[in-house]
């Protein structure tokens, strides 16, 4: 692993064809996917030149660590970017590559005048549900199952792609204090009702039928700790999973709940949990972005 303390990172737009070539073997070597599935040298430069935003993490000690990439969108009639990409390389993961592309990219939409940036991630990663709604201070108010069918991607492991969208509401105080590195409280979540419940069967994790009466402020969906060993063991229980998520989620959000943080619990075993939150004022579904494959690994 790298050490990014021992070098100089930047965080820049892509300015070149060097760049934008780097991007598409960047996607190769993160997601595995056939060409058919890469986004093109010539997709991102249109893009780009359209109005969407490519950020590269450049060193020049050892060149592109990463990129993000964002469309021009207007779902729901609100212009906003609809990030598509994330994507750091393996070696240099666990540095906060991740974090400052996307810091650099809500930066990039507030000067353009925008507020709003969405994208997509699996909801069965735990280091993406921690970026994305932990770290970033992004919610979720809907769940688009099987989003892409089945794709080319080993990460994919042939299931469904179900992905939960996100907004990015960038002037939202909630995001401007995670900017300013303010970790959200979640004290007592132990005592917060969960909406399913897990069991330890030859050590892997099995979760229970989801429990779609429960009601309260807040509500925790638990998902697996480690996503590709419960993947490797069977695509039963991977399927088993998802389904359990998949119908928590859309019940939550149907009453009004919002994906809003999510959370490790120490206990026996390491649990990890969205927290649902009740909307004040719920957005409906659909609402809000479009699609992103971003952050299938942790950044």
């Amino acid at each position: 692993m790298l050490d990014c303390r021992a070098m100089e990172v930047f965080v820049r737009p892509a300015r070149d064809r060097a760049d934008y070539e780097a991007c598409v073997r960047l996607q190769r070597e993160v997601w595995g996917l056939s060409d058919l599935e890469i986004t093109s040298v010539i997709q991102l430069i249109a893009t780009v030149h359209a109005g969407g935003v490519l950020l590269v993490a450049d060193s020049p000690e050892r060149g592109l660590l990463g990129f993000c990439y964002a469309f021009a969108a207007l779902r729901g009639g609100e212009s906003h970017l609809h990030s598509d990409m994330l994507a750091v390389t393996p070696a240099a993961r666990g540095l906060g590559v991740g974090l400052r592309l996307k810091w650099a990219q809500r930066e990039e939409a507030l000067r353009r005048g925008l507020r709003l940036v969405t994208w997509t991630f699996d909801p069965m990663r735990a280091p993406n549900a921690r970026l994305n709604l932990h770290h970033l201070g992004a919610i979720s108010r809907e769940l688009l199952p099987d989003f892409y069918g089945t794709t080319s991607s080993a990460l994919h492991h042939g299931l469904a792609t179900d992905r939960l969208m996100v907004r990015w509401e960038l002037d939202h105080p909630r995001v401007e204090r995670r900017q300013a590195g303010e970790a959200e409280d979640q004290p007592g979540l132990e005592a917060v009702p969960a909406i399913n419940a897990v069991a330890w069967r030859h050590g892997l994790p099995v979760p229970s039928p989801p429990r779609l009466d429960l009601e309260g402020p807040e509500l925790l969906l638990e998902i697996p700790a480690e996503w590709d060993a419960v993947c490797a063991a069977g695509a039963g229980l991977a399927r088993e999973w998802q389904q359990v998520v998949r119908i928590g989620f859309e019940s939550a959000f149907a009453r009004g709940y919002s994906a809003a943080g999510f959370a490790s619990l120490r206990e026996e075993h390491p649990r990890f949990v969205y927290v649902l939150r009740r909307d004040s004022s719920p957005v409906a579904a659909g609402s809000d972005g479009s699609h992103d494959h971003s952050l299938h690994e942790p950044a």
